[in-house]
């Protein structure tokens, strides 16, 4: 006899049921910046708003395509994909990640896009996607830093940056070098002997591969500042080039270093945090971060959505 949960329209149903819930999420996200949302209805209308709008997407558009290329790449041990199903996948993790505490669904929206039998083992390649992400952020969180401090003036709280931007680089870093040792004492340990096996496909990573996920991870990260630094532009933030670059990349340090819930407010607050400092109008700091969220993480997430029908099993 047939299982339930192989019969079709049962997985239709859960589909139907996530996809409802996601967009009841996504609904009520907007509803709460609805304020928000008629600025930047104001904003985007006008002929030259309308050019940035495309410019934006289009630049969504690559950076989604990006990360795509570097999941497609990083699952090739587990499963060979097509850059079709990894760019569903890559949109589908995207909506999954926003509707959940601390982008964990990330991981889910992803691996559903593997074979039943390879989904856990493909969990390391997730994880090692985002922090290479986060790697590339917190280096050039340490560029910034330095530059802000050497041209602009002496900031304690630049230093903790700094601070804490070295430790996160070095713990990535140190936790490539050392992954066999880490994975084999994971082995050893229990509870974690259980986990163990979602991250043994890191093993076979080669160095090669190392570095070109950190090379994709680096123009996905000029994609992002190049979205933020014309958003910021577009709204009126009256900064030397230099400065709106640096405010940007402090941004993403702190966006990436403190926990959110729901990816909402961290990245308004911690792009206000900088550029208050330097008497710029809040508001205009507000709506540009806003929209940031808006064309990076809203849109993909409305197009995940659909995607996850794509998922076959």
């Amino acid at each position: 006899m047939k299982k339930i949960k192989d019969l079709p329209f049962f997985s239709l149903f859960v589909k139907g049921f996530i996809f409802i819930i996601s967009l009841y999420v996504l609904l009520v996200l907007l509803h709460a910046k609805r304020e928000w949302i008629e600025k930047f209805y104001q904003a985007f209308s006008t002929t030259n708003g309308l050019f940035v709008f495309v410019f934006l997407l289009i630049l969504m558009l690559i950076n989604v395509s990006l990360e795509a290329v570097k999941w497609k790449k990083l699952v090739e041990s587990v499963e060979s994909i097509s850059f079709q199903q990894s760019l569903m996948a890559v949109f589908s993790g995207i909506c999954a990640g926003l509707i959940t505490p601390h982008s964990i669904g990330d991981y889910i929206g992803r691996i559903f896009f593997i074979k039943s039998n390879k989904r856990l083992e493909s969990i390391g390649s997730v994880m090692f996607s985002r922090l290479a992400q986060m790697f590339i952020t917190c280096l050039a969180g340490i560029v910034a830093a330095c530059y802000f401090i050497w041209n602009i003036e002496m900031d304690n709280r630049i230093l903790y940056l700094i601070l804490i931007s070295l430790i996160s680089t070095l713990i990535i870093y140190g936790g490539w070098i050392y992954r066999m040792i880490l994975l084999d004492k994971m082995k050893r340990i229990p509870y974690l002997d259980k986990v163990e096996v979602w991250f043994e496909t890191i093993r076979n990573y080669s160095r090669i591969l190392f570095y070109k996920i950190l090379l994709l991870s680096g123009l996905r990260y000029v994609v992002f500042l190049t979205q933020f630094v014309c958003l910021l532009i577009f709204f009126d933030v009256q900064l030397p080039l230099a400065l709106l670059i640096t405010g940007c990349i402090f941004t993403f340090v702190l966006k990436s270093i403190v926990p959110t819930f729901l990816d909402l407010g961290v990245r308004e607050l911690a792009a206000v945090f900088f550029f208050s400092h330097l008497g710029v109008n809040q508001q205009s700091v507000i709506l540009a971060s806003l929209s940031l969220w808006f064309f990076n993480l809203i849109i993909p997430s409305f197009i995940g959505l659909f995607c996850m029908f794509k998922i076959d099993r």
